[in-house]
């Protein structure tokens, strides 16, 4: 084995959280503002949560994913988990669910923005996938949320299962008293 090659390394948690804090906010619509009034936190710990520059209380995620109507595990979720999760999802499938097809063009245009390794172009690949759903019918924050975190990580497959894992997230919502 060459002596040069590493492994791939592993994201960071705080820039997992980062990531998908940015995405999740920007296709829910909502400011750095409205967000952390909607979580009882202060623009700036979401301004640091957003840069990496913090490392966060678990309540303070949880508030944050409350706040934007998801669950805390999609702002957690990095790469391996999502395609672990991609697998998982693809031997199932969501009952009563709009049918979702991603383009390969689409995939295309995800993966090579993604290659760049640049934050706005991985913040237009979550659009994408939020797009992609949105095509589909798809209108709960949740499921928009989860289409473009999970095409963010695993473009396609993970549209697609990130999409599922919303409408179940939307309708386990639905379901509470």
């Amino acid at each position: 084995m060459n002596a040069f090659v590493s492994a791939p390394t592993r994201e960071s948690a705080d820039a997992v959280l980062a990531k998908n804090l940015v995405a999740a906010r920007t296709v829910a619509g909502v400011t750095q503002q409205e967000l952390a009034s909607r979580a009882d936190v202060s623009r700036a710990t979401v301004a640091q949560i957003e840069t990496g520059s913090s490392d966060p209380r678990l309540s303070t995620i949880i508030h944050l994913a409350e706040a934007l109507g998801v669950p805390s595990l999609l702002l957690l979720a990095g790469v391996e988990d999502v395609r672990a999760l991609t697998a998982i999802s693809s031997a199932a499938t969501v009952k009563d669910a709009a049918p979702l097809a991603v383009g390969i063009h689409d995939v295309e245009r995800m993966q090579r923005l993604l290659r760049s390794g640049m934050l706005k172009d991985r913040l237009r690949v979550a659009r994408l996938g939020a797009a992609v759903a949105r095509t589909a019918g798809h209108t709960d924050p949740a499921v928009l949320i989860g289409a473009a975190i999970f095409s963010a990580c695993h473009p396609g497959p993970g549209t697609i299962a990130g999409t599922a894992l919303g409408v179940q997230v939307a309708r386990g919502a639905a379901n509470i008293p």
